[in-house]
């Protein structure tokens, strides 16, 4: 982009328009005029700024990495809730974000497999996962300081079992669809950390 030249769309919008298009056509035929019209930018402006389509895929992951871009939410619902393990629970349904089409979700899943295939991506991916962990760790443990969770309970070992249900959900959710995403979190969080809960009378 020429010197003194302002940007007239923020790299926020542009993941954004990379997120939309990835659902829509899948990440092996994505092409940056995609992006581009989604963004409603021209294909040379993403060009200068990114270089190619796999910088800009990894800025894509990169963005998923940033603080406001999935700490923001799962905190928001976890601070707005009165019992910290119903937070946790809605935490976890807010990072998984709103239900899609089968084919995006496909579309998506598609891109786990460029992530998990090619190593830049896939340590990217592992940083924000163990991120997350780190963030359901922190939760666990306002739980259990807040008597909500016993004192008994493993919290690593916890928040890694809460992290796999909140990947493993959304692909068995993804295969029979029955109610929605969110719901079906909630419904596995919470068999889950069940046997761990205290009740009232205990706290």
């Amino acid at each position: 982009m020429a010197a003194g030249r302002p940007r007239t769309i923020s790299d926020r919008q542009i993941m954004a328009a990379v997120g939309a298009a990835v659902g829509r056509v899948g990440p092996g035929r994505l092409t940056l005029a995609d992006v581009a019209r989604q963004a409603g930018v021209s294909t040379g402006a993403l060009v200068q700024r990114y270089g190619s389509k796999r910088e800009l895929l990894l800025g894509f992951v990169r963005h998923g990495l940033d603080e406001a871009t999935f700490v923001a939410p799962m905190r928001a619902a976890f601070e707005a809730a009165d019992d910290p393990v119903d937070g946790l629970i809605q935490a976890v349904a807010a990072s998984a974000g709103p239900d899609v089409s089968t084919e995006e979700f496909a579309n998506h899943l598609a891109f786990l497999h460029l992530e998990l295939a090619d190593e830049e991506f896939r340590q990217l991916l592992g940083e924000h996962d163990d991120a997350v962990r780190a963030e359901l760790t922190e939760y666990l443990r306002t739980a259990v300081r807040a008597g909500h969770l016993s004192t008994d309970v493993d919290i690593e070992a916890l928040a890694r079992a809460v992290n796999a249900i909140r990947n493993g959900t959304q692909l068995t959710w993804a295969m029979n669809r029955s109610g929605s995403l969110a719901d079906a979190i909630r419904r596995d969080l919470g068999t889950l950390l069940s046997p761990y809960r205290r009740t009232k009378e205990e706290q």
